[in-house]
């Protein structure tokens, strides 16, 4: 039997949903609460209505790299698996890399859109997928509260560590942008994020200048899909 007939299978789709589910009531549940809360602090309901519009646009604009992501690993893992990974903890960067590691944990070689999955490969897949990624939630609920006491006191305290820690996401943020911004070999990427940059800074610029509010607000996104725009035009 191909695998893909149990990757789309019923069966599966039922196991998938149900983390799907649970997932999508939980937003729907803190989404009541948070207006409720609102309501409690007396904030206007125009106040209310632009947060959520504001952060509904900051949270689909990118979600258009997990689409993609999710078009490609369904080509090659089955529908469900690859929604069930980006529908609740998982990224693109983390699906597909988790993936292709497998890949070449098997001594495949390739791209995943150009390699096809045997039932061993898939199966490996998946546990890559699901497990390791689950070191995240579990050591956050072990260390959270200590990391967070530990983190308050070096702001009170200041000094050496009060800086040490915002350098370092500075640094993680570096990690994740220059190899892309460097990568010579991909002139198109380098000429996304100038662009998108360029854009971004221009459009926080325009509203500090003239005071226009909503376009503060939207300079992000608004630089995200030019920068998609101008991949498209130079690619």
């Amino acid at each position: 039997m191909d695998f893909l007939e149990i990757a789309n299978s019923p069966i599966l789709f039922g196991i998938a949903a149900i983390p799907v589910l649970w997932a999508t009531a939980q937003a729907v549940i803190y989404l009541r609460m948070a207006i409720k809360e609102a309501k409690v602090q007396k904030l206007p309901k125009k106040t209310i209505k632009k947060v959520i519009t504001v952060t509904s646009i900051f949270s689909i604009i990118p979600s258009l790299p997990i689409v993609i992501t999710l078009a490609v690993l369904t080509a090659i893992m089955g529908r469900f698996i690859p929604w069930l990974r980006l529908s609740v903890m998982g990224s693109p960067a983390y699906e597909s890399f988790a993936a292709e590691l497998t890949l070449k944990a098997f001594g495949m070689e390739g791209s995943l859109g150009a390699t096809q999955f045997t039932p061993e490969v898939f199966v490996a897949a998946v546990w890559v997928m699901s497990t390791a990624i689950m070191a995240i939630p579990l050591v956050t609920l072990l260390l959270i509260k200590s990391y967070d006491k530990k983190m308050k006191a070096y702001k009170e305290k200041g000094g050496f560590m009060s800086v040490a820690t915002g350098a370092l996401m500075v640094g993680l943020m570096c990690t994740m942008f220059i190899p892309g911004m460097v990568n010579f070999d991909n002139p198109v990427g380098i000429l996304v994020g100038a662009v998108a940059f360029a854009f971004a800074f221009l459009f926080d610029l325009i509203a500090e200048k003239t005071g226009a509010k909503t376009l503060e607000q939207f300079s992000f996104p608004l630089a995200m899909i030019i920068g998609m725009a101008s991949a498209v035009l130079f690619s």
